[in-house]
């Protein structure tokens, strides 16, 4: 009977109701909606970050990440890779030769950040074909074929099939120089990785820089659920201890990056606790003027034999009827925006520009859609329905306050 009472009694004030209702689950589906886009742009940064650093976990020489030393190399990588390959929890061993030098022309000499890959295996990684604007991506693996960013290509006045002279550092210290032809131009959107990347395959630059069966990197991929903590650890175990060779996380190899996010983040939930307080306080707010405009009521209702208690009471189960229609409707409106973004994605680079950068990582291409992640989800609900409900106490107490005498007196 009581929550009947207080049913009907929201709906004698339809408007009024409507209006407290309405901003309830509008707060509360911006809110899931925000959330579920944040914890999308997290998830995708983290593995951008881990892609583009090389893998879930990066095996070197020992020194190297710190130093980028030509000469700090795996050199029995057959071995390294073969061990890592059987790791488990490994997806993909993936060997790489890095290298820092000139490529020049008759044109032009400029700086190059040359990898060496097996395009096949890399592509499980990062696939670099899809940046390729002309000539292909080391298609059937070429003996000295080699692709230039868009920007480097055009200083050097290099097109497909012209040649260029890579002059870099063997890992005994001494200079060489290799020839090779340009098979295909590239442009990942960053302006600093367009200006001296480059690859060819694994074999080329092996020869190129006389470094025999030796590699820089090995990045391994791990499987779904496996932890790159965990598979670090496996891996130290399983090259014997890692002597001679150094083992990150991709977390441990751009913790500049790590930081960013963990930063951005805390700037969300700050920015979010300030928007929470501001719908609580208009919420409340809300609240204390209905009590208000019911002075007349509730000094009625009271006159009729309705104790202070009651009165409160009856406040509180409408508030706690409204707060479930209002998240009923807010959970629907939440969802409904969930499934669109997850659906068709809002592009980063359409507010952003073209060149957006984290810790030397490309997000141009970022576009964030939502992710659900239940306990947040679950932690808000129960937020949201605690916050409004509490936001009633106050008007509540000043309705239990009302002297009958005084209340019948209000508008006269």
């Amino acid at each position: 009977m009581f929550w009947k009472m207080a049913w009907r009694n929201l709906w004698r004030h339809r408007g009024r109701t409507l209006i407290m209702t309405s901003a309830v689950a509008l707060a509360y589906a911006f809110l899931l909606l925000a959330m579920g886009m944040n914890d999308y742009a997290y998830y995708r940064m983290l593995d951008e970050a881990a892609r583009a650093a090389g893998g879930d976990v990066l095996v070197h020489g020992d020194g190297y990440w710190d130093s980028r030393a030509t000469d700090l190399v795996i050199p029995d990588g057959v071995e390294v890779l073969a061990a890592a390959e059987r790791v488990p929890g490994v997806a993909v061993a993936i060997p790489r030769v890095l290298t820092h030098g000139l490529v020049s022309t008759s044109a032009d000499s400029r700086p190059i950040m040359l990898q060496g890959i097996r395009p096949e295996l890399e592509s499980h990684m990062q696939d670099h074909s899809r940046h390729i604007t002309r000539g292909d991506f080391l298609r059937d693996r070429p003996r000295d074929g080699i692709v230039l960013g868009a920007r480097l290509a055009n200083r050097l006045e290099v097109d497909i099939g012209d040649r260029v002279v890579l002059t870099g550092t063997r890992p005994d210290g001494e200079m060489t120089r290799a020839l090779f032809h340009l098979t295909g131009i590239l442009e990942t959107g960053t302006r600093e990785l367009d200006e001296m990347l480059g690859f060819t395959t694994l074999e080329a630059a092996q020869r190129a820089l006389e470094m025999g069966p030796a590699i820089t990197q090995v990045g391994l991929l791990a499987e779904q659920g496996v932890t790159a903590d965990s598979l670090a650890a496996a891996v130290v175990l399983a090259l014997g201890g890692g002597h001679g060779l150094e083992v990150l996380t991709w977390a441990d190899a751009v913790p500049e990056l790590i930081a960013m996010i963990e930063m951005d983040e805390a700037m969300d939930s700050i920015y979010m606790g300030l928007i929470f307080l501001v719908v609580l306080f208009s919420i409340t707010n809300t609240f204390l003027m209905a009590v208000m405009e019911r002075v007349r009521e509730f000094g009625l209702l009271n006159a009729l034999g309705l104790d202070h208690r009651r009165i409160g009471r009856l406040m509180l189960s409408e508030t706690v009827l409204m707060t479930a229609v209002a998240m009923a409707a807010g959970f629907a409106l939440g969802l409904i925006g969930h499934f669109a973004v997850s659906r068709w994605g809002i592009s980063i680079a359409a507010f952003a520009g073209d060149e957006i950068e984290m810790g030397g990582i490309d997000m141009s291409d970022l576009v964030i859609h939502s992710l659900i992640v239940p306990t947040k989800w679950v932690v808000a609900s129960a937020l949201v329905a605690g916050a409004t409900v509490a936001s009633a106490l106050y008007p509540a107490w000043r309705a239990t306050r009302l002297a009958p005498a005084e209340a019948m007196r209000f508008y006269e």
